[in-house]
């Protein structure tokens, strides 16, 4: 998992005709943007229930807050499939849950997802009830979905492009997505609206609806900064129409396309305090 996955993971688009292909290829492009070969990063975490006060969206209490390091890096050919492993450093009673993650290019193959509870010294599998469910639960107590961290395939979807409309002093095309049958069977989700910056091949909103066809979730992707040439959408807001909570995930510090190591990347991190502790303080200094 990661911040800029998420940019992908939520560029779910849509058709109609003559605009079905414009439509994919707009969502192509999102997928083919540039966002580094590696990641390195640290990751603050804040949920917290919300009420409407004086037209804002506000906490309703303090917010559980979680401060994690997060490590990708890309292989295949097209350095499209993604390795990504994520450790919660505070609380000092959470610290070394940790998820990682894998996600394929090849269509068809689904994402690996395993989390390690450090209380029970246990890792699991996130897997579905069966296959013909989608997943449950969320990463890390947050309202993301353990769904809403893979990556997407642009095929699962057919797509059509809805309009252009102004968002945040940015021109945008309007995506629609909806899954297709397969797809649908092992998602939460019954289509998507995204808000694609038509300039720079960013998502700034998205819109998603539930089985039922009721908004279930915004997302808001801001603080856009350019780091090594590359933009990086500094911070994700995820508001949960159903639960009426709020996770804001949002980057203290970055470094991208700095050497990462493959052993990193497995179960091993998770299981072994000693293998991770020592490999985090590297990855930390090159901040």
């Amino acid at each position: 998992m990661r911040i800029l996955g998420l940019i992908f993971i939520l560029s779910v688009l849509f058709i109609s005709d003559g605009l079905t292909g414009e439509a994919r290829q707009i969502v192509q492009s999102v997928l083919d943007r540039d966002d580094g070969t590696t990641e390195i990063g640290r990751v603050r975490l804040s949920t917290c229930g919300v009420v409407k006060k004086d037209k804002t969206i506000v906490c309703k209490s303090n917010p559980r807050v979680k401060i994690m390091d997060m490590v990708r890096k890309d292989y295949g050919p097209r350095e499209k499939d993604h390795k990504t492993v994520t450790i919660i450093i505070e609380p000092a009673g959470e610290k070394g849950i940790s998820f990682l993650q894998y996600d394929y290019e090849q269509k068809g193959k689904e994402t690996d997802q395993w989390l390690y509870l450090s209380a029970l010294g246990k890792v699991k599998r996130i897997v579905s009830g069966n296959e013909q469910e989608p997943k449950t639960g969320s990463f890390f107590g947050s309202e993301l979905s353990y769904e809403d961290m893979e990556k997407r395939h642009i095929d699962d979807y057919t797509y059509r492009l809805l309009g252009e409309e102004t968002y945040a002093n940015r021109a945008c095309y309007v995506i629609e997505s909806v899954p297709v049958k397969e797809r649908a069977i092992k998602s939460n989700y019954s289509k998507a609206l995204d808000w694609v910056d038509k300039d720079r091949n960013l998502i700034l909103k998205s819109i998603l609806y539930n089985r039922q066809g009721k908004k279930f979730k915004r997302f808001y992707f801001g603080k856009i900064t350019k780091i090594n040439n590359i933009l990086v959408p500094m911070q994700i807001m995820v508001l949960n129409l159903e639960t009426h909570r709020r996770t804001v995930m949002s980057y203290e510090k970055i470094a991208l396309n700095l050497p990462v190591d493959d052993d990193f990347l497995t179960v091993r991190t998770l299981i072994d305090g000693a293998f991770r502790e020592s490999n985090l303080k590297k990855y930390q200094a090159a901040y």
